[in-house]
């Protein structure tokens, strides 16, 4: 029995590895607004990283599916830019998850660090698929009888001086969704978005129990380092009435490895508040 201890712990070890790391799950989050009318519902997916879930995702896509969604919002990285694989398989990989997407559903995206295009040919790409494209653009929608304004921005950093309102009206009237890969939420809730939708943090990659996130931003531990209301590795945070959204994401950068934070698919049902 004694010999069999190791080879037991190996295996829940490569259990645990394979499950944090590869398969996916639905994170389910409802918001109230006096905006909302009528239900709807928005799947976020994120942070892709050329991975796939399944044949041609298409576990994945089956999961967004599920859900029945109004939009899906992809916020970013949907590919990893290093320079020996920009156009190899995981590029091709994000193409073909966004092309089947774009035949489903009405699907926005915005870019991240890694699949930021100055050529814009990756938009384009993207655009004769039907995804719509958001680079500092506002799209006034109607979805389930509810005004919607989406926003979308192309931040790969932000200046000390950053502000939302002096690229963008807000009116009031109307449910105002946020894209960005990387949170600003001072920013964001300083010009009076309803929600915001973010990624890039990966929720940390690894997580610990008590611990949270092991690397955030740049800084280890950030718990033992940083305010506990300023780290919005993952999850529903709220600031002066307006609401973020961090995504965890699908795929992996640097590392292939996720521990007590698998790859996730985010719905969002919004309500109304009474």
């Amino acid at each position: 029995m004694k010999k069999l201890i190791p080879i037991i712990l190996l295996v829940l070890i490569a259990l645990c590895y394979y499950v944090s790391t590869f398969t996916l799950t639905t994170t389910k989050v409802t918001i109230t607004s006096d905006k909302i009318k009528n239900d709807m519902k928005i799947v976020q997916i994120t942070d892709l990283h050329g991975s796939s879930f399944g044949k041609d995702n298409k576990n994945l896509i089956k999961r967004i599916a599920d859900e029945e969604p109004h939009l899906v919002m992809v916020t970013g990285d949907m590919f990893t830019n290093d320079r020996d694989n920009l156009k190899k398989k995981p590029k091709s990989i994000a193409l073909n998850l966004m092309k089947q997407l774009a035949e489903k559903f009405t699907v926005y995206f915005v870019n991240g660090e890694h699949d930021f295009d100055y050529s814009k040919e990756y938009y384009k790409t993207l655009e004769s698929y039907g995804v719509h494209v958001l680079g500092y653009e506002t799209e006034n929608i109607e979805i389930n009888g509810n005004p919607i304004s989406l926003y979308g921005i192309t931040n790969l950093y932000y200046t000390p001086t950053f502000d939302l309102s002096d690229e963008f009206t807000l009116d009031d009237n109307r449910y105002n969704i946020l894209l960005a890969h990387i949170a600003n939420f001072d920013a964001f809730a300083k010009f009076g978005v309803d929600l915001s939708l973010c990624g890039d943090t990966h929720g940390g990659q690894v997580r610990l129990p008590f611990i949270g996130p092991v690397i955030y931003d740049g800084t280890w531990f950030p718990i033992f380092k940083m305010p506990k209301d300023q780290i919005y590795d993952k999850g529903l945070f709220e600031k002066d009435g307006s609401k973020l959204f961090v995504s965890s994401g699908l795929g992996n950068h640097p590392a292939p490895i996720r521990f007590l934070n698998r790859p996730e698919v985010v719905s969002i049902t919004l309500k109304p508040a009474s």
